[in-house]
């Protein structure tokens, strides 16, 4: 509450001539939230919302223009997200087991109708034939929904919702690459992403085998299901099963725990990302490794990915040094890479390379949640008919 009344530039104990408690605080800033999203439902429903804006922009047969609605809806739900950054990081991790019933219900329970609607007008579009006919719609469906509600998250967009939304939708209808058809599965990159994931496992399971490596485990599953700082050192301690007095044995603070699992895997990634570019292949066959990275690494590393939704928070708590360094030395390996790219023919000019990079990310990670039950392969050739070759029908790109 201290914080809360500080940032609002009044005493913390006016705030309960307010709010009851800072549960009560996160329920109406969640509600605030849902009831925005629930508005841009309608004003798309009846038609007061549409293509720019306009009035009348879908008929009793759907949107006059499908695609064209569906990016007008895109930005919308961007906006609401970046307005509601709040709300969204107050969403994204379960409640404490202690917060009254009416947090724990509202925390996930975002509005049915937003779903449906992302339901509608992608089938919409779909029957007007705006997508190539291989690409997996319910793919889309949950990778447009997850990467544009969570706008508000976006680690370090000076851009703004809009221009972060184009790139996203530019990059999964468009696509990066003319020539990703040539990607093969056994290229020498990709092969260094297979080995590296086998490498992952064999270090966690000897990581397993060890009590320090135990509780980090426990706390990682906590820290993902949580949130940090909702997370306690008793919970940490259960989940490991062992008393927390003996937990100390082992290490410091929670805050040493989360930098060394954050820290671990930045490391990680990072050797990674330089072994796949420094293996000499052309800049489509390497993108494609990197994507291909980053849908292993979502998977191995889920508890890590999810925890990093709150990334602009850690980094304020002081825990997320080491994760940062290695995030940032991605981040320029990367938009190096599709600088170079562009430059050469090779890949399409979208945007800014470090935005391109950005919305790679989120494309990746932002959606794993809800895509971890499919195949990893089905998604790597979602990723290879969407940010690289563009899923957009021949005669279907939308203009920019």
């Amino acid at each position: 509450m201290r914080e809360v009344a500080a940032a609002s530039g009044i005493l913390p104990g006016s705030l309960y001539h307010h709010f009851e408690s800072k549960e009560a605080i996160a329920v109406e800033l969640v509600e605030e939230y849902h009831a925005d999203l629930i508005q841009v439902v309608r004003e798309f429903q009846s038609g007061t919302k549409g293509v720019d804006g306009a009035k009348g922009a879908e008929g009793a047969a759907g949107p006059a223009d499908p695609v064209a609605a569906l990016r007008a809806f895109a930005h919308e739900i961007a906006n609401v997200s970046f307005r509601h950054q709040a709300a969204l990081q107050i969403s994204v991790f379960d409640a404490p087991a202690t917060a009254s019933s009416s947090l724990k219900t509202v925390v996930h329970a975002e509005p049915a109708s937003l779903d449906r609607r992302w339901r509608s007008l992608i089938s919409a579009a779909e029957a007007a034939g705006a997508f190539k006919a291989s690409v997996d719609t319910r793919i889309v469906r949950h990778v447009l929904h997850r990467t544009i509600v969570q706008v508000g998250l976006a680690w370090e967009y000076p851009s703004g919702p809009g221009a972060v939304t184009d790139c996203v939708l530019a990059l999964l209808f468009d696509g990066l690459a003319p020539s990703a058809d040539a990607c093969a599965d056994r290229s020498k990159p990709a092969c260094i992403v297979d080995e590296a994931t086998m490498r992952w496992a064999e270090q966690a399971a000897q990581r397993r085998r060890q009590r320090r490596g135990q509780i980090l485990d426990a706390a990682r599953t906590e820290f993902a299901q949580r949130g940090f700082e909702a997370t306690t050192v008793r919970d940490i301690a259960e989940a490991a099963g062992l008393k927390a007095s003996n937990l100390y044995r082992y290490f410091e603070s929670k805050d040493s725990m989360i930098q060394e699992i954050l820290g671990d895997f930045s490391t990680s990634l990072l050797a990674a990302y330089r072994d796949v570019i420094g293996a000499g292949s052309g800049t489509v066959q390497t993108l494609d490794a990197i994507l291909w990275l980053l849908n292993q690494a979502g998977r191995h590393f889920s508890p890590e990915v999810e925890i990093l939704q709150t990334y602009r928070r850690l980094m304020a708590l002081g825990v997320a040094d080491r994760y940062h360094e290695g995030a940032q030395a991605r981040l320029e390996l990367l938009a190096d890479l599709i600088a170079r790219g562009v430059s050469a023919g090779e890949l399409r000019d979208v945007a800014e390379p470090f935005l391109v990079a950005s919305c790679l990310r989120e494309i990746m990670w932002a959606p794993m949640p809800k895509l971890v039950h499919i195949s990893p392969q089905r998604i790597r050739e979602f990723h290879r008919q969407s940010v690289l070759s563009g899923m957009a029908a021949p005669g279907q790109r939308p203009a920019r």
